[in-house]
């Protein structure tokens, strides 16, 4: 402790002010004496260790206090004052030095004298000056001192030139300082523009945020009650779905359907295997899906482009030939010629509506169901063909959509590539082969299929190139099987099976197939739909087990969750959810009967019908009323703004407030117990409707009126106990109003000086304001008995002066009068207040035989009694008819209820929260998984049933 004090008495002096190191100096010393006054004491304790414990126990606890003692005296204000002075001494080395006053005037001057050279033609003139005035001194000191006339002539002309220069040196400094102002001018200007620009940049930059951020609430919103759509309608098919006998392809179409319907992020067309038809334009690819499908069903044009959009067509064995558009109901019949051009100008038109303004083609798939006898089951898409040049009228940028078309489908490592080739043209000028090997290098899933191999023998087109192609030696490519294929006839109004026909006698007197040129299991349009079939069967074997493994490892997720989350709860679906919320609010409503008694309605009522009109009966029909000062006077003022306001406002007023109520108590019991809140929406909704649809009847005014209109010409107090409940009344609602003024005063001049101290609160410049205008107030208002209800004009000024030369404060007459209404209010309560404390005691006695504080005689007890029998009789006759308005709520609700256990869509958007939507989830993946466990058992069978043939088969 001493170290520390002897270093701080080598420090302190150097670091701190005179006065600062005086008093450390003086503080040090005074420790070095308590230093010595503590050694001498330990002493002491030493020689009392051996006096008797009493002795040694006070030597030690003198000893503790002097210690507390030095510490706090010399030791804390030691090591307060270093770190004072060592702040001001770093606080003084990061000042810059200041220039010296000599310094400043120096700079100033030197700076006028270069400006004062700058000047046009103030140079040359002070330099002719200065010779002038060195020849004149030569000529003074050659010639001696002159006569007396000479040398006042050159003082009179030495003192005009002094006087011309000083002219000028004033007229500089005018200039200098008219362009220093003109500077700051300017400098300011441009700092409020820079100012406004940046304030507006920043608004600009926070309307654009909340712009942004309420776009994306809105986006979060409705993709969230998209979702749960998309669920709902779901669990609906799933359990309005109709089973019977369905194929293996109509299942898996549905399972991979539904996953992407369930998870957004799940895409279909990526997961599903299929057969995607690639080719140059004109190159017979629809001419090959027409005999696959066996009906011409696809658009067709003599040169023309008339595929616009991916055509998708699940083809499936079925006992009739039919076809259908997904998401239409009409089935049409594919064996009669008017429903084919029927669906092949449907199909033309949905293309034609899906492309955007100013293109040729469209992204947008169009699916397509086909059934038939001895159809491949398969899925087949057809897009438009790879053009090589644009036509006039055509976009642009028309090749390049197909050839991104074509990548995204091809790219699919589940597609199977069907390219199509024409014979007749040369490989080198096909573009196709190119984009089929980027996509598919290996050729693991690529099918080659050689068109008019018909029209390439008539041509006699060399059998080697042909067999080079059908072997992959020709084109860029490589593919797991090569076809060649015949797909139309001389005439283009053939029929399939007419096509199908020539193509094989073709094959069957073909030089070239005598040849070799093309092999038996390689050759016509029978053959390549079985190859593709097979291919397609066996990416779809190969993709139902990943499916499968997703669809587990998603469940056992969501089944986790919701026993991590919801333990011990059980499952329940939206339907559930529903009818037990409904069955809550139900239960809730048909008690509300019970929930208060007669009388407690009516004090309810009685209560909001005084806060209804609280304001006008205290403010305007009382106190107005009682300015007059004088019974009669009031009493008259009192019968007119009743018979007004009975007659206006009164009724409806009463009776909006019984509705208000009624909605406000028929609320609570809306509420139901939903601790996942679930059902939060669905009970706002339900509060919505009720408040929306339930309207009192208009003619329930009129009697209201009437009764009003009677209760309040009764003017008479017959007893001493009615009296008694009228000074009550009064005195009451007076103490309620008086308490109210008394906060709203608070509120305006703000918390006291022991709150100030106490809760560490304090005044606002407002308040102090309006504090000190109510301190010049109230002496205004002690002043008077009966003080007025508005200051006089010259009141409201000389309270304004008094305020401006005692606090400084400039106040507006709008806030003095504001501060006068309230303190009048105030004043005018405690005399009303005093006043019906007195006329306790005074029934029976006449106006004039009561001196009260308010002058009115005990004329306002009527009132009260006048205004205290009214609000009972309208609160009891309001109560009666709440009674049959509920039995209307109760069957609005019901009806309301009714009405959305049938709205699958209304419930989704009521009916929310993660125990519905987990809930969903995992009925959803149990649905999918069970469709994937049939789905295996049918391809099980099939193959089965395959093995089985192929064993009883003869070698």
């Amino acid at each position: 402790m001493s170290l520390l004090v002897r270093a701080s008495a080598r420090v302190l002096p150097q670091r701190l002010p005179a006065p600062l190191s005086r008093s450390t100096a003086r503080f040090i010393a005074g420790h070095h004496q308590t230093t010595l006054l503590r050694q001498r004491m330990q002493e002491q304790l030493l020689f009392h260790t051996r006096q008797p414990p009493r002795r040694y126990a006070a030597s030690t606890a003198a000893g503790s206090m002097v210690g507390i003692l030095l510490r706090r005296l010399v030791l804390y204000p030691t090591v307060v004052l270093t770190a004072i002075g060592t702040g001001l001494e770093k606080a003084k080395e990061s000042v810059p030095e200041l220039p010296t006053f000599g310094k400043l005037f120096s700079w100033v001057g030197d700076q006028y004298e270069a400006l004062r050279k700058s000047l046009p033609g103030e140079k040359s003139t002070a330099d002719a000056e200065g010779k002038d005035k060195a020849k004149k001194d030569d000529k003074g000191r050659v010639a001696g001192s002159g006569d007396g006339d000479d040398s006042d002539d050159d003082d009179d002309e030495k003192k005009s030139k002094k006087d011309a220069d000083d002219e000028k040196a004033r007229s500089a400094k005018e200039q200098l300082e008219k362009l220093a102002a003109e500077h700051d001018e300017l400098l300011a200007k441009i700092a409020e523009l820079t100012a406004a620009l940046e304030t507006e940049k920043e608004n600009q930059a926070a309307a654009t945020l909340a712009e942004t951020s309420k776009l994306q609430e809105e986006i979060d919103r409705l993709s969230e009650e998209n979702q749960e759509l998309r669920r709902v309608m779901i669990v609906d098919e799933l359990r309005n779905v109709k089973q019977g006998p369905r194929r293996a392809i109509d299942i898996f179409s549905d399972i991979l359907d539904l996953r992407s319907r369930h998870d957004s992020a799940f895409q279909a067309h990526d997961h599903l295997p299929r057969v995607v038809v690639v080719g140059d334009q004109s190159s017979g690819k629809t001419s090959v899906l027409e005999v696959i499908v066996r009906a011409r069903v696809f658009p067709r044009g003599l040169g023309e482009m008339m595929t616009r959009a991916p055509i998708q067509v699940t083809l499936s064995e079925g006992s009739e030939h039919t076809g259908q558009i997904k998401g239409e109901d009409r089935v049409y019949n594919l064996k009669n010629e008017p429903d084919l051009q029927v669906l092949r100008r449907r199909i033309e038109q949905l293309m034609m509506e899906s492309i955007a303004p100013g293109e040729a083609v469209s992204m947008k798939t169009l699916a397509l169901d086909i059934r038939g006898p001895g159809l491949q089951p398969m899925v087949l898409v057809d897009l438009p063909g790879i053009i090589q040049h644009h036509t006039q009228g055509m976009a642009s940028n028309t090749k390049d959509n197909i050839l991104t078309m074509c990548r995204k489908h091809i790219e699919n490592p589940n597609s199977i590539i069907l390219c199509i080739q024409d014979s007749s043209r040369d490989p080198e000028g096909s573009s196709v082969a190119d984009l089929v090997h980027r996509a598919d290098p290996a050729g693991d899933r690529t099918i080659f299929v050689l068109t008019k191999v018909d029209l390439a023998e008539k041509l006699k087109l060399p059998g080697g190139k042909l067999k080079a192609i059908l072997k992959g030696q020709k084109f860029n490519m490589k593919a797991k099987a090569y076809f060649a294929v015949v797909t139309g006839t001389a005439n283009p109004n053939d029929s399939i099976a007419k096509i199908r026909k020539s193509e094989r006698e073709f094959f069957e007197r073909s030089a070239l197939a005598k040849e070799g040129v093309f092999t038996a299991r390689r050759m016509g349009v029978d053959n390549l739909a079985r190859s593709i079939s097979d291919a397609f069967w066996e990416r779809v074997r190969e993709t139902v087990a990943v499916e499968a493994k997703e669809v587990a490892t998603s469940l056992k997720k969501k089944e986790n969750e919701w026993k991590n989350t919801f333990p011990g709860h059980h499952r329940q679906s939206r339907d559930d959810l529903f009818n037990v919320g409904r069955h809550q609010i139900l239960a809730n409503v048909s008690k509300f009967n019970d929930n208060m008694t007669a009388s407690q309605w009516e004090e309810v009522l009685r209560c909001r019908i005084w806060e209804g009109f609280r304001s006008y009966v205290l403010d305007s029909l009382y106190m107005e009323s009682a300015e007059a000062n004088d019974p009669a006077s009031f009493k008259t003022n009192v019968e007119n703004m009743l018979d007004a306001w009975v007659g206006s406002e009164l009724p409806h007023l009463s009776v909006e407030v019984a509705r208000s109520t009624l909605l406000m108590e028929f609320m609570k019991v809306l509420d139901i117990e939903d601790e996942d809140q679930t059902l939060d929406k669905l009970k706002s909704s339900v509060k919505v409707v009720a408040a929306s649809k339930f309207q009192w009847d208009p003619a329930s005014a009129q009697r209201v009126q009437s009764v009003q209109r009677l209760m309040l010409r009764d003017d008479v107090v017959k007893t001493p106990r009615d009296w008694d409940t009228a000074v009550m009344f009064m005195m009451s609602k007076l103490s309620e109003e008086f308490q109210t003024t008394q906060e709203k005063i608070g509120e305006m001049v703000g918390p006291s000086s022991w709150t100030q101290w106490t809760r560490w609160q304090s005044k606002s410049a407002e308040q102090k304001m309006r504090a000190a205008v109510c301190n010049e107030l109230v002496p205004l208002l002690s002043s008077s008995a009966s003080p007025p209800s508005e200051l006089q004009q010259e009141e409201i000024r000389a309270i304004q002066h008094n305020l401006k030369h005692k606090n400084g404060l400039e106040v507006s007459a709008d806030k003095v009068e504001e501060c006068y209404k309230v303190l009048h209010k105030q004043a005018f309560l405690v005399r009303s207040i005093k006043s019906a404390s007195i006329c306790q005691q005074r029934f029976g006695k006449h106006e004039s035989e009561n001196d009260v504080p308010n002058q009115l005689g005990c004329s306002d007890v009527l009132l009260f009694w006048r205004v205290h029998n009214m609000l009972t009789a309208t609160a009891n006759m309001l109560r009666l008819e709440t009674m049959d308005y509920k039995r209307e709520l109760e069957e609005e609700v019901r009806t309301y209820l009714n009405d959305i256990a049938n709205d699958s869509e209304a419930k989704a958007t009521l009916i929310t929260g993660k125990k519905v939507s987990l809930a969903e989830d995992i009925e959803v993946l149990r649905h999918i998984q069970s469709k994937l466990d049939t789905f295996v058992k049918m391809l099980r069978k099939e193959k089965e049933g395959e093995t089985a043939q192929a064993s009883g088969r003869p070698e």
